[in-house]
């Protein structure tokens, strides 16, 4: 429980005292995506920690991957349908087909940057922790499924939100548990890391087919 209130105290100054000193608030994103990298790097060799239950391994990356599949298969319609309402039926944004310029470079962070830093902190350690405290009592399409993945969600949820204090920003606590799935299925972080980027360049590129 001290690494979700620490967590959340770090992101929370750092966006905070980014918005009256500049160097930080151009640097947030780094601060936050060094934090949440190697904060679990650090702690491998004690409490019991080690890079295999932390999820850093390899072995498994097939059935991470095909995981990752059917999970993309499932939401990617629904969400294109729900970005569409949002951008042309609230926002009144006209649809054009254009993929954003940068698209290698987003692809490349999101994967490097954003997925693996926070998925080895949220996914790797945190539920990790967790689980040790409230183990799975059930399971959910044959995978544990428990209390410790819906609280590193909640946690994961108010990382995004505090700072920035927006209800849209609770929203990844929705992928997130599907993250925590992908974990819990393989015992490592590949397949949270892989849905988590696919998510985010779904994103991106889908908000860049709307002008307005």
């Amino acid at each position: 429980m001290l690494a979700s209130v620490g967590i959340l105290l770090v992101l929370g100054v750092v966006k905070h005292v980014g918005q009256f000193v500049p160097f930080i608030g151009r640097h947030s994103f780094t601060i936050a995506a060094g934090v949440q990298l190697y904060v679990p790097i650090l702690l491998i060799g004690r409490r019991g920690l080690t890079k295999a239950n932390l999820g850093l391994r390899l072995d498994r990356w097939r059935r991470d991957l095909a995981g990752v599949a059917i999970w993309a298969l499932v939401v990617t319609v629904p969400f294109a349908i729900g970005h569409h309402f949002w951008q042309a039926e609230l926002y009144h944004r006209t649809f054009t087909l254009r993929f954003p310029d940068d698209f290698l470079e987003t692809l490349a962070i999101q994967i490097l940057v954003v997925g693996l830093a926070e998925e080895l902190f949220f996914r790797g350690y945190l539920q990790l922790r967790l689980e040790q405290l409230w183990p799975a009592k059930r399971r959910l399409f044959g995978v544990p499924f428990g209390a410790a993945i819906v609280a590193a969600a909640a946690v994961f949820a108010l990382a995004h939100f505090v700072g920035e204090y927006r209800p849209d920003r609770l929203g990844p606590f929705f992928p997130a548990l599907v993250f925590g799935w992908l974990r819990a299925r393989t015992g490592t972080i590949v397949g949270a890391v892989a849905f988590h980027a696919y998510c985010n360049v779904l994103g991106d590129v889908l908000y860049t087919f709307y002008r307005g």
